[in-house]
C-alpha cells in the first residue's frame, strides 16, 4: 500500500476516536494510536527523502525526483547494503547513472577509510569486466597515480607485441640455459672454458627463417649467418667462435603462420662489467 492508503487508514480511525459517543476509558486514544504503530511496524520505510514508501516494481519517487542525498547507515561485521538478482542466465544486480560532468562526481565512487580494498570484482566468465569510453582514439580506460607493479596485467604488451628481456651472466661451467622463448624462437646461451659463450636458435615452428648480422671488435669486422628452413629438433648457431667476443648485432625471426620476433644483443667473453663476468649475451626481444 502507498502512503495515501495508510493516512487514509490513520483518517478512519481518528474519525472513530473522535464520535460524539465517549466511553469512559480511554479506548479512543489506543485505537488511534494502534493506528500509528501499525502503519509504522507493517511499514518500516514509509519515510523516506521523497516522504514516500519504496515500492517495488515502479518508479521511487512516483514523479520527479529526490533533492537531498538518501543516507543507508549500517554497523555490522559483513556488508551496509546487499542487492541480488537471482534470476538465473539474465538480469544484472544493480545499475547506476548519472549525469556529471568531467571534474564533478563520478556516477560511483568507493571509497576505503582504512587500509583495506575500495572495490572487487569477481566472475567465472573468461572476461572480468569491460571499459568503454566514447571519446574516440584519445580516450584513456583510466588513470592512476599508483607506480607500483600491477601484479597480473600483462605490461609488456602493446599492440599484440610483446616485449622481452635477455640477460644471461654466467661463469665457466655454466651449461645451456634458455634465455628467451617468444613467439616460436628459443635461445639457448651456455659458458665453456676459455672463457668461450655459446648461443644456439631453435623452434617450435617448422620451416621458420632466422637471420643474423653482428659486428665485431676490432675492426668493426661484419658477420652475417641465416637458415631459412629451422625446425624443431634442429639448431642453428647465432653467432660462430671465435667471431662471438666484443660483438653487437641483431636476429631477425620469422614463421610461415606469420609471427616474428627482433633481438638486439650484444656479447662479452671474460672481460663484462670490469672482467667480473665470464660470460654475457644481453639484450631485448620485440615479438608478435
Amino acid at each position: 500500500m502507498d502512503d495515501r492508503a495508510w493516512s487514509e487508514a490513520i483518517d478512519a480511525y481518528a474519525r472513530r476516536a473522535r464520535r460524539p459517543r465517549r466511553p469512559s476509558n480511554t479506548t479512543g486514544r489506543w485505537i488511534f494510536a494502534s493506528a500509528i504503530v501499525l502503519a509504522l511496524t507493517v511499514s518500516p520505510f514509509a519515510i523516506g527523502a521523497t516522504g514516500g514508501v519504496l515500492r517495488e516494481g515502479t518508479r521511487n519517487p512516483g514523479s520527479g525526483s529526490a533533492t537531498r542525498e538518501t543516507e543507508i547507515i549500517a554497523n555490522n561485521k559483513t556488508y551496509g547494503t546487499r542487492q541480488s538478482n537471482v534470476r538465473d542466465g539474465d538480469g544484472g544486480g544493480a545499475i547506476y547513472g548519472c549525469r556529471s560532468k568531467s571534474g564533478n562526481e563520478p556516477c560511483v565512487r568507493s571509497s576505503n577509510l582504512k587500509n583495506g580494498h575500495a572495490f572487487e570484482f569477481a566472475t567465472r566468465g573468461q572476461e572480468a569486466g569491460r571499459i568503454t569510453a566514447a571519446g574516440g582514439d584519445n580516450a584513456r580506460p583510466f588513470t592512476t597515480n599508483a607506480t607500483g607493479v600491477a601484479t597480473g596485467l600483462n605490461a609488456d604488451r602493446v599492440d599484440s607485441v610483446n616485449a622481452a628481456r635477455i640477460d644471461f651472466r654466467a661463469p665457466v661451467g655454466t651449461a645451456q640455459t634458455d634465455v628467451l622463448n617468444l613467439a616460436g624462437l628459443i635461445l639457448r646461451a651456455s659458458c665453456g672454458a676459455g672463457p668461450d659463450l655459446s648461443v644456439v636458435a631453435t623452434t617450435t615452428v617448422p620451416n621458420s627463417t632466422i637471420q643474423i648480422a653482428w659486428n665485431k671488435d676490432p675492426g668493426n669486422a661484419p658477420f652475417y649467418r641465416q637458415d631459412t628452413n629451422l625446425s624443431p629438433g634442429s639448431t642453428f648457431a647465432v653467432m660462430t667462435n671465435p667471431n662471438d667476443d666484443d660483438a653487437q648485432g641483431t636476429i631477425a625471426y620469422s614463421t610461415p603462420q606469420g609471427s616474428h620476433v627482433t633481438v638486439t644483443f650484444q656479447s662479452e667473453e671474460g672481460n663484462a662489467f670490469g672482467n667480473t663476468v665470464a660470460c654475457l649475451f644481453g639484450g631485448t626481444a620485440l615479438g608478435a
